[in-house]
């Protein structure tokens, strides 16, 4: 298992990965997955600043993460909104927690100082995992979301990357980081997998 950012190639498996977690849950309030040349948009759109990684077992994809805009205000821009979705057949072997590992590593080293995280309820697996990863509840928003024919609550999870010093500059783009040092830590991710940990898949 290797973790790399997301090339052009990948986009397809990605979107095939993504398309029965909304045509079957409400861990995306999506209502119908995307075309691929609108997932392609969106996947350029959100990596010209944040990164977006995937795993690979032997070149196929097991799953992926990416963090994204939180709120589109300018005083909001030092924290990002995180999600990670993983292959059926690859749950159950820590594959989230590697994932998101690697993108919390990635986004502090950009300089963002708070990460968010919103899951739809109920979702044991993955509140148990954020608290693992030391994300804290904000809150949860009561039927917030209506879909298979249901309201759904969320919740809404926080976890700071530094302390809350003045801000010297604006978050960099991950393509502003040393290639090398981006390398370092997704080779770092695959020495993360443990077996029979369950993952997660949140709410987007």
């Amino acid at each position: 298992m290797i973790l790399q950012l997301i090339k052009e190639e990948d986009v397809a498996e990605v979107l095939d990965i993504y398309t029965p977690y909304v045509r079957n849950t409400a861990i995306t309030f999506e209502y119908e997955a995307p075309s691929l040349e609108k997932f392609s948009e969106r996947v350029h759109h959100y990596t010209e600043q944040y990164p977006w990684i995937v795993a690979k077992d032997h070149g196929m994809i097991a799953g992926y993460a990416y963090a994204s805009v939180y709120r589109g205000r300018e005083a909001y821009q030092w924290g990002c909104e995180l999600s990670v979705y993983v292959r059926s057949e690859f749950q159950g072997i820590d594959l989230g927690r590697t994932l998101y590992s690697a993108l919390l590593d990635l986004l502090t080293l950009q300089g963002y100082y708070t990460v968010y995280g919103v899951v739809t309820l109920p979702n044991e697996a993955s509140m148990a995992l954020h608290k693992q990863l030391g994300f804290i509840i904000e809150g949860i928003q009561k039927n917030s979301g209506f879909k298979l024919g249901e309201w759904h609550d969320t919740a809404i999870l926080s976890r700071s990357l530094q302390d809350y010093t003045t801000p010297e500059a604006f978050p960099k783009s991950i393509h502003e980081l040393p290639q090398g040092i981006i390398d370092s830590i997704l080779a770092k991710g695959t020495l993360h997998l443990i077996p029979n940990i369950p993952d997660i898949s949140q709410a987007d």
